[in-house]
C-alpha cells in the first residue's frame, strides 16, 4: 500500500476573551463599587455580602466581578473607601460653606452627625470592626485619614499656640466624642438626645473654650 499523507486542516485560532470595548472595564468597576455601597448601605455589615449578591445588585456575572476585582475582600475593602470619600466630602463642603474656623468647625461636627444619622448602616461599616479585616491600601488609607486631618488644621486654626500635637490630640478627643453620639444615638434611639448643633456647640466650649 502506498503512503498517502494525511493533510492538517487549518490550524485553530486559540480562544482568547474578547477585548472590552474602551470604556467598558470602567463602567463595569462603577457598577459593582455602586452596587456593594449600596448594600453595605442597607446591610450594615461587610460579611453579609457575598459575591452572588454582589453580582446580583450590579447586575453581572460572578465571572464578571473577577474580572475587575481578584476577591470579594478587595471589592468590599474598596466601597468601604468609597464610602469614606463620601463621607470626607460631607464634611469638606460644610467646612466650605463658611469662611472663619469656628464656625467651619462647628458645621462640620454637625455634618458629621447628620451623614452618621442619615446613613447609619454605611457609617456603621466604615468605622467599625465590621468592615473588611484587609488592610486598605496605601490610597485607602489616605482617603480615611482625610477627615481626620481637615479636623486636625480646624483646631490648629483656632488654637494655634497649642502646636500642631495639642491640635492632634484635641482633634482626637472631638472625634470621639463625635463617634460616640453618633453610635449611641443609632442604638438608643428612644431616649432624649440634644440636637447635634447643642451638642457640637457643648463640645466646642468643654473642650476649645470657643
Amino acid at each position: 500500500m502506498g503512503y498517502h499523507p494525511v493533510m492538517a486542516g487549518p490550524a485553530t485560532p486559540p480562544v482568547t476573551r474578547p477585548r472590552n470595548v474602551r470604556g467598558e472595564g470602567d463602567r463595569l468597576r462603577e457598577q459593582l463599587l455602586e452596587a456593594t455601597v449600596s448594600l453595605l448601605e442597607s446591610e450594615g455589615d461587610a460579611a453579609r455580602l457575598s459575591v452572588r449578591a454582589i453580582a446580583k445588585a450590579a447586575g453581572v456575572s460572578p465571572t464578571a466581578l473577577y474580572l475587575q476585582f481578584p476577591d470579594r475582600d478587595t471589592l468590599v475593602s474598596a466601597a468601604v473607601d468609597r464610602g469614606f470619600a463620601a463621607f470626607n466630602e460631607t464634611l469638606r463642603s460644610a467646612a466650605e460653606s463658611e469662611s472663619e474656623p469656628r464656625a467651619q468647625l462647628r458645621v462640620t461636627g454637625v455634618a458629621y452627625l447628620n451623614f452618621a444619622e442619615s446613613q447609619p448602616a454605611l457609617y456603621a461599616v466604615i468605622f467599625s470592626s465590621r468592615r473588611p479585616t484587609r488592610q486598605p491600601t496605601e490610597s485607602g488609607a489616605v482617603v480615611r485619614d482625610e477627615g481626620l486631618k481637615g479636623l486636625i488644621a480646624l483646631v490648629a486654626a483656632i488654637r494655634p499656640s497649642g502646636g500642631q500635637s495639642e491640635a492632634r490630640e484635641l482633634a482626637l478627643t472631638l472625634w470621639a466624642a463625635l463617634h460616640g453620639y453618633a453610635t449611641l444615638h443609632a442604638r438608643t434611639p428612644v431616649r432624649r438626645w440634644p440636637k447635634p448643633a447643642r451638642y457640637v456647640d457643648r463640645l466646642m466650649r468643654a473642650h476649645l473654650g470657643v
